[in-house]
């Protein structure tokens, strides 16, 4: 046979009916009155309600406490006492008392409000981490020169980092620079730093370079295939004094060797220039003056430059070597028609002056 409804279990919905949310307190709100302000003044409010609720049974909580504990020191003596009528009445006032407290207590149960987030609370917490797939091929058997092209943002952006926890985010979410190539790269940047004589940045690069190799001499001792399967259990280790005084120990004697090596690479880039002519060009890097021969030299039109050049008159050289083209149309200005059009006929044909360029509009 079947239950009658009433019967039936019922699920409790009196909780909800005091559930308070700020926006319920527009309700009640004057016109006038701004609306941040009143539900800051509402919450205040109830705030300070539901402390003098907290304090008022936590009073009645300890009163309780202590007239049943003397109760239970009262019923002990009642055997034994020749005056049990007035220990009766002590027991029974005190029993009287701690049910009008309860019927208290019952009274703040039943008017505590809620907010949302009271009313429910966590019971399980877990993370789920997908597995991570391993480095491609294409990764391992990847060249310099593409790694570097492909990589060259993030491996500069990894060098400049500097603190442990930054660089842990960074290689967690790039992992590709697990890779001899990155530390290859951050050797040779921090040797071009320091022998550009900035010492501060190449020790900074110095230190992301001893983790990532660090990182990648640990994957092969260890066997592992997956230098991620390292990167955590490394960076661990560095939350221990000791450890994290050895990497600060390794990176200032690595930035010893660093400069000892920067110093023998000046020394030996200072003999290579000697007895060359070197020059500064316009985008600040340094060229060599490399003498070429007549055939090496000769223009478009089968004329040699430097011959054109020294046959020009004085004025149009100057214009020439100092590339103002200004001057060189006033000089051009001030002469014959026919005498200025067989000059630059000659320069175009030795290559000293290109019409195509849109300079001087051709003319």
């Amino acid at each position: 046979s079947r239950r009658p409804p009433e019967d039936r279990m019922a699920l409790n919905y009196s909780k909800w009916d005091n559930i308070v949310c700020s926006s319920d307190d527009d309700e009640d709100c004057h016109p006038n009155i701004d609306k941040k302000l009143w539900r800051r003044l509402m919450k205040e409010k109830r705030e300070r309600i539901a402390n003098e609720e907290a304090e008022k049974k936590k009073r009645l909580e300890r009163e309780n406490t202590v007239d049943k504990k003397q109760i239970l020191d009262l019923e002990a003596k009642l055997s034994s006492s020749s005056n049990k009528e007035n220990i009766e009445k002590k027991i029974k006032a005190m029993k009287s008392s701690i049910k009008k407290r309860d019927r208290e207590l019952l009274a703040i149960e039943r008017r505590k409000k809620y907010s949302p987030e009271e009313m429910c609370h966590v019971v399980d917490d877990r993370t789920i981490v997908n597995t991570t797939k391993k480095p491609s091929e294409d990764l391992k058997k990847m060249e310099y020169e593409a790694y570097l092209k492909k990589y060259e943002k993030k491996l500069e952006t990894y060098s400049k980092l500097t603190t442990e926890s930054l660089s842990k985010g960074f290689l967690l979410k790039n992992p590709e620079l697990l890779h001899e190539h990155c530390s290859g790269f951050l050797l040779l940047k921090s040797l071009d730093a320091e022998m550009n004589g900035d010492s501060a940045t190449m020790k900074k690069i110095v230190r992301q370079y001893l983790i990532v190799q660090y990182i990648l001499d640990l994957t092969k001792s260890m066997g592992k295939g997956d230098p991620r399967d390292v990167l955590m259990p490394f960076f661990n280790k560095l939350n221990n004094k000791e450890k994290m005084q050895g990497l600060d120990d390794e990176v200032k004697s690595f930035a010893l060797k660093i400069k000892e090596r920067a110093k023998v690479k000046l020394e030996e880039r200072k003999k290579e220039r000697e007895g060359k002519n070197i020059f500064v060009g316009e985008d600040g890097k340094e060229y060599e003056y490399v003498e070429l021969s007549k055939e090496e030299r000769l223009g478009p039109g089968g004329l040699d430059p430097i011959e054109v050049l020294e046959t020009l008159p004085e004025e149009m050289q100057d214009a020439f070597q100092k590339k103002d083209i200004a001057a060189l149309q006033e000089v051009l200005k001030a002469m014959p028609p026919e005498e200025a059009k067989k000059h630059m006929d000659r320069c175009i044909k030795a290559g000293l002056w290109n019409p195509s360029s849109g300079e001087g509009n051709g003319n």
